[in-house]
């Protein structure tokens, strides 16, 4: 798990990095909320509550008692793929896409994940 966690903040720190035109305090605040629900994340991700979808956004898969920590990911995780859109000419769902297919690449087995063609399966 800690290895894991180093990726994920070691990726957080990229999006963020990519990011720069947002206004300091807000790429700084995006990157500390997310480092803070990552625990809660995993831990849903363990239980199978959540997966990740084919758009880079983490998407219910059962019953979630998590008190908003998905839709909270999910709202930063959308701030980050438009901004970093914005500074490549790309669209937000092209780099959420890309994401989702480098989260896939480095989930641990069990984790939810949706392919390309929408289809969900465990790693």
């Amino acid at each position: 798990m800690t290895a894991m966690k180093a990726r994920l903040c070691t990726l957080i720190t990229a999006l963020c990095l990519l990011a720069a035109p947002l206004l300091a305090e807000s790429t700084a605040d995006i990157r500390r909320r997310m480092e803070q629900r990552l625990a809660a994340i995993d831990d849903l991700k363990a239980r199978a509550i959540v997966g990740e979808s084919n758009r880079g956004f983490l998407e219910l898969r059962g019953a979630a008692p998590d008190g908003g920590v998905v839709s909270a990911e999910n709202s930063d995780r959308e701030q980050v793929y438009a901004e970093i859109a914005r500074q490549t000419g790309t669209s937000p769902d092209a780099v959420g896409r890309a994401r989702a297919r480098k989260i896939a690449e480095n989930s641990r087995p069990g984790v939810w994940l949706q392919r390309e063609s929408g289809e969900w399966y465990r790693k």
